[in-house]
């Protein structure tokens, strides 16, 4: 074990020491690598004794001094970077470079190297500036290339590394690198080897191998763990430490081999650990030459910089400088060159005003026929205008000379140039001679130049349209061959160009549109005056043709209308899309330069109006199409509307309708298409302009002007129609469901001033109203009138008229589809529509109240009204039949079946308005909720569902009043079959004591009494009708009710009119059990049935025990065990009192029996029967208060 436990300690030493050096120590971490030498030998030294401590000691020592003569080598070196960046020689205790702290080698030249450094102790010396020698003789050279500093820097590195070791030769040199080849050559060949050597170390446990051969693969295997692996667990190799002693272990086999081998294996790690720092320290030799040649070339590197920087300073100053001035040079050379071409534009001009002043005596004297000279009538060689006014090839010369003749004439008054001639003129109001030839003589040249212009602008525009006319299609391509079919637009933007110089091409936008509508929409010129160059007349053939005459009614069909309006908006999209890129090639003729003239005279066209002149020629021609007055696209669509006709107004209304969705929808969808249009042939930016910026604003804002005109164009061509749209789609709404309610049988008449706001609030109707504008249609409030339905049928007459499911279901069709129609005319609330939301929620509201409004007031209100004047409460005179047998037909109690089938259908059809118009949180249902929920308005949501809450809370008071009505026939019928049925006909006793006072010994045929076995036969038959009538709740209120009244009624005759006998207690119980059936149908509450069931064991109780029954066996008043506590102690005294022999007939009347006094007595209470007796106060309703 003791062995054991060396070996351990021993493959420690060599892991610790000989990996983590040679890898911290390479690393540069050599303070951390001082710790674990330190820890590793201090472990060994508790388990080895005295020798081993002393090897540690002597290989920590080497360590440490390793690891601080790195430390100093690299301050050293910065302190030798940094004297030679100082320069400065007169710091002697900076100028020598401690070689002491670099001394691992040699104290001696320790010694001779402290020099200047004394006083510095421990700290790194410094080097004179003599070590930078080589680079400092370069300063005094400004133009010292890179390599030369390089090479100086060589130089430098050279001394530098005499000056760290000066002891160590040259040789010593070529003999540490030489180590440094052999070693990785041995680690090449052992990693070659390393499948053999695992394989080997392996075998060792196995005989046959000599303990020598078995320690030399052993040493490999540890050479292997601590070259390749690092000293560590899971490297490449991945050999365990511990598994490599125990194989050293297991492969000795006798005590004398174990002791030979770990002292082998002891030296072999002192050996290894030996070479790995030898190793260590040739590579901090190495990394400190190094980083020392690194330092010294990157400080030749930074002067060669430094020297460039300051070059590039010099240089831009200079640039700075010299090109300031050259700037103001060239500015200076602008101005003259505009100066001298201002000059030459003035003597051009004079020369020219000379020439028209020639002309203009000339033709005062002769007379000169300029019209037909200007327009070549005249030949060349005959006219007396000059040549620059008569050929057309210089038509742009002409038309700009003219233009600067113009503005002399404008910006020149007649005083002005007659005190520019004579400006010492003492009298102005005598005219010299002077004064009156000047005048003359401007006079005559201004009439000449506004002649010329006038002829030579005709010229032009004749020009224009004969090339236009010709047509050909729009090729824009730079091809110049225009005979074969295309358009000659180069041309056409040559006139444009020139024809801008006359009034800003006013003429040229009105000729062109003209000519655009004439050629393009024969339709839209009926009424627009003819363009330049056409002819106006137009045979009837030509006039038939128009698309949109007056037709028959019984000839307009919608979907030739809609094909039609299809074709004509097509074509203007077409067309509009055409010129658009006709428009932008010919009016932008900015890159054109000057034809016949100078091509350096500047175009006297400012750079905005040459982008935005397409946009204004443009908006030109969309409006004339679109909104123009005379035969426009909106008067040609108020023209077709106009010609529709029909049968009936209905009729033309229907086709309106239809005409005005079909309008909008191409509307919507032509201008969609222009913009597009616009955007893609007019909305071209110049990026290639310097002042691209400054146009761009200004085209910006053109091109924003045009798309707005577009947008309001298609608003108040739709805003229009929009509106009239919305007053006929309530009319005509409110028309089909009218005509539906008397095509059913109804009629219609106007309520009474007052008597429809019953339910409908005067606050909230105002508000409503307040929401629909001042022109919006407002639909008369009609009712139905019930004489007919009282007077004709009755509830089988509504059922199979106006209660028809197909009559109550075609409203809600009618309204959806004006919902959709809605949602095409304003649209869903999607981006990039031009309907504001509160216009959009405004038409859903207006539709959706009017819709409640007939829905209730018009249509279910008044048939619940009628069905409530239906239900007749006063019973029949005659006596109830009963019939025989089970196959009586029962009473329907005053309450006919049609009653209740009609509130069926009647709330089946109020959950389908519900369902079908506001459809509540249902996606893409394009009902009223969806449609305002959209648009965002939250006010005209809260608004129409207020609207909602308030329809439907009418609904259900008029109901509830129905209901009510139905349950007080039901209740005076029930009295109506106890009192005539019961009472009148059956067991009536001499005494007159009522059906249950059965004399003693009488047999019981019957389960129950006639009149209670019919009554709940007919409640039975009208419970299946109810059910199917009302919603569980209402239901089991009304059954609730029903079995109170019933209750009611039987307790009212019983104290008031009934005695009960033993044997009609019997009858009475079974009577009570049967209605208490019928009454738990439906309802929760019928607790008053079941006190009345306890208190029918007073009439079956011997009077000797009543008191038992009323107060319990203990017998106390207040015991909670009797019909006192249960049934309270009055209720129970005034149903004993309704007892047959409570009372017996003497000679002077009735008075109490002898047990009812002593009973009385007995418990010591009064009879509350002597008085007047309240049966109010005994009523289910009271029953269920206590």
């Amino acid at each position: 074990n003791s062995s054991n436990h060396r070996g351990r300690g021993l493959l420690k030493i060599g892991r610790t020491k000989a990996g983590v050096s040679s890898k911290n120590v390479l690393l540069g971490t050599r303070d951390h690598l001082d710790d674990e030498r330190y820890d590793g030998y201090s472990d060994v030294e508790d388990e080895q004794g005295t020798t081993e401590a002393v090897t540690t000691s002597n290989i920590n020592s080497k360590a440490s001094r390793a690891a601080r003569r790195n430390r100093r080598a690299s301050t050293a070196v910065q302190m030798f970077i940094q004297q030679g960046n100082d320069g400065d020689g007169s710091n002697t205790n900076a100028s020598g470079f401690g070689v002491n702290n670099h001394s691992s080698h040699s104290a001696s030249g320790a010694n001779a190297h402290v020099g200047k450094s004394k006083n510095n102790g421990d700290d790194p010396g410094s080097m004179s500036l003599d070590s930078l020698s080589n680079l400092k003789k370069l300063d005094n050279r400004p133009n010292a290339s890179l390599a030369e500093l390089l090479s100086a820097a060589e130089a430098d590195v050279a001394m530098h590394t005499n000056l760290i070791n000066p002891l160590e030769s040259e040789q010593k040199r070529r003999e540490r690198h030489s180590r440094q080849l052999e070693r990785e050559v041995a680690l090449r060949e052992l990693k070659s080897q390393a499948d053999h050597i695992l394989a080997a170390t392996s075998a060792c446990t196995s005989g046959g191998m000599h303990l020598t051969e078995k320690l030399d693969y052993w040493e490999r295997a540890l050479q292997l763990h601590v070259e390749i692996d690092g000293g560590m667990n899971g490297g490449p190799v991945n050999i365990d430490a511990l598994t490599l002693l125990a194989k050293l272990v297991d492969a000795c086999n006798k005590e004398n081999d174990l002791s030979t081998s770990l002292s082998e294996a002891y030296k072999m790690v002192t050996k290894l650990v030996q070479s790995t720092l030898s190793a260590a320290q040739d590579a901090e030799d190495e990394i400190i030459e190094a980083e020392a040649a690194y330092r010294i070339k990157l400080e030749a590197h930074s002067r060669f910089m430094q020297k460039i920087s300051d070059d590039m300073d010099l240089l831009y100053a200079r640039f700075r400088t010299d090109g300031s001035a050259a700037v103001k040079i060239g500015q200076q050379l602008e101005m003259a060159e505009a100066k001298r071409r201002q000059c030459e534009n003035a003597s051009v001009l004079i020369r020219r005003w000379w020439l028209m002043e020639n002309l203009a005596e000339k033709d005062a004297m002769e007379g000169i026929n300029v019209e037909d000279e200007v327009s070549g009538k005249i030949e060349a060689a005959n006219c007396q205008l000059d040549p620059l006014f008569t050929q057309p090839e210089n038509s742009l010369d002409a038309a700009r000379a003219l233009k600067a003749l113009r503005n002399v004439v404008k910006s020149s008054t007649l005083n002005n140039v007659i005190e520019s001639e004579n400006g010492s003129t003492d009298n102005m109001n005598v005219e010299s001679d002077v004064m009156l030839k000047t005048k003359r003589r401007f006079e005559l040249t201004s009439k000449l130049i506004e002649r010329i212009s006038s002829a030579l602008e005709s010229r032009l525009l004749s020009s224009y349209l004969a090339v236009y006319n010709q047509g050909g299609t729009y090729d824009f391509s730079t091809k110049s061959d225009f005979k074969h079919g295309r358009l000659d637009w180069p041309t056409l933007r040559q006139l444009a160009e020139a024809l801008y110089n006359f009034d800003n091409g006013r003429s040229l936008q009105n000729t062109y549109v003209n000519q655009v509508v004439v050629s393009r929409f024969p339709e839209f010129a009926k009424f627009s005056g003819p363009a330049i160059g056409t002819s106006t007349n137009r045979d009837a053939n030509e006039e038939s043709d128009d698309e949109f005459s007056v037709v028959d009614e019984s000839e307009y069909d919608m979907d030739e209308t809609r094909s039609k309006l299809s074709t004509l908006f097509h074509r203007v999209s077409e067309v509009c899309k055409a010129e658009f890129a006709l428009i932008a090639h010919v009016f932008n003729f900015s890159e054109f330069s000057p034809v016949g003239g100078d091509k350096n005279q500047t175009n006297n066209l400012s750079s905005t109006s040459v982008e935005t002149r397409p946009l204004q020629v443009a908006r030109a021609l969309l409006h004339r199409i679109i909104s123009d007055s005379r035969g426009g696209l909106h008067t040609r669509i108020e023209e077709l509307l106009f010609n529709i006709k029909g049968v009936s107004a209905f009729d033309i209304g229907s086709k309106k309708l239809d005409t005005f969705v079909v309008i909008h929808e191409k509307v919507s969808g032509l201008f969609m298409l222009l913009r597009e249009a616009v955007e893609r042939y007019l909305l071209v930016k110049k990026l290639h302009d310097k002042n691209a910026s400054g146009m761009t604003s200004k085209a910006s804002m053109a091109s924003s002007a045009l798309l707005h005109f577009l947008n309001s164009q298609e608003i108040t061509l739709a805003k229009g129609q929009r509106k009239g749209y919305l007053n006929l789609e309530l009319r005509l709404l409110h028309h089909e469901c009218c005509s539906l309610l008397e095509k059913g049988g109804a009629e219609l008449s106007k309520p009474a001033s007052g008597s429809s706001n019953s339910f409908w609030s005067s606050r909230r109707q105002k508000n409503m109203n307040e929401n629909a504008s001042n022109d919006e249609y407002q639909a008369p409030r009609m009712e139905i009138s019930n004489e007919t339905f009282l007077e004709g049928g009755g509830c089988k007459l509504l059922l199979d008229s106006i209660l028809k499911p197909s009559v109550l279901r075609q409203p809600l069709i009618y309204a959806a589809e004006s919902l959709g129609r809605a949602q095409l005319m304003f649209g869903g609330g999607e981006s990039g529509n031009l309907v504001d939301h509160e216009t959009r929620s405004k038409a859903i509201i207006s539709i959706y109240n009017q819709m409640c409004n007939f829905f209730g007031h018009s249509f279910i209100y008044p048939i619940l009204g009628i069905l409530k004047d239906i239900l007749d409460v006063n019973p029949p005179s005659t006596n109830p039949d009963f019939g025989r047998g089970e196959d009586a037909q029962p009473h329907d109690l005053g309450v006919e079946g049609g009653f209740w089938l009609a509130l069926e259908r009647i709330h089946s059809a109020a959950k389908a308005f519900d369902r079908e118009l506001w459809a509540e949180k249902k996606e893409g249902s394009s009902r009223v909720w969806e449609l305002l929920a959209k648009t965002g308005n939250h006010s005209n949501l809260a608004l129409a569902r207020e609207r909602r809450t308030i329809f439907f809370r009418e609904l259900e008071e008029r109901g509830e009043a129905a209901i009510l009505k139905a349950l007080e026939a039901l209740s005076a019928h029930v009295q109506w079959i106890f009192v005539s049925g019961g009472e009148g006909n059956f067991w009536k006793s001499s005494q007159g004591g009522g059906p249950y006072a059965i004399p003693t010994g009488t047999s019981l045929q019957d389960s129950t009494s006639p009149a209670v076995k019919y009554l709940t036969r007919s409640l039975r038959d009208q419970f299946v009708q109810v059910q199917s009538a009302l919603s569980p709740s209402s239901l089991s209120a009304f059954w609730t009710a029903l079995s109170m009244r019933l209750y009611d009624i039987l307790i009212a005759r019983l104290l008031q009119h009934y005695q009960v006998s033993t044997v009609g207690a019997i009858m009475l119980s079974r009577d009570v059990e049967s209605l208490r059936s019928v009454s738990m149908l439906a309802g929760s509450c019928h607790t008053h049935w079941d006190i009345l069931r306890e208190l029918l064991t007073l009439y079956m109780t011997p009077p000797d025990a009543l008191k038992t029954i009323l107060v319990g066996p203990d017998g106390e008043l207040h015991s909670t065990k009797g019909l006192f506590h249960r049934a309270g102690q009055e209720q129970s005294l005034v149903f004993m009192s309704r007892r047959v022999d409570f009372r017996v007939k003497t000679n002077i009347g009735f008075k109490k029996s002898d047990w009812a006094v002593e009973l009385l007595n007995d418990l010591g209470v009064k009879d509350p029967s002597d008085g007047n007796l309240k049966v109010a106060l005994y009523s289910a309703a009271q029953r269920k208060v206590k």
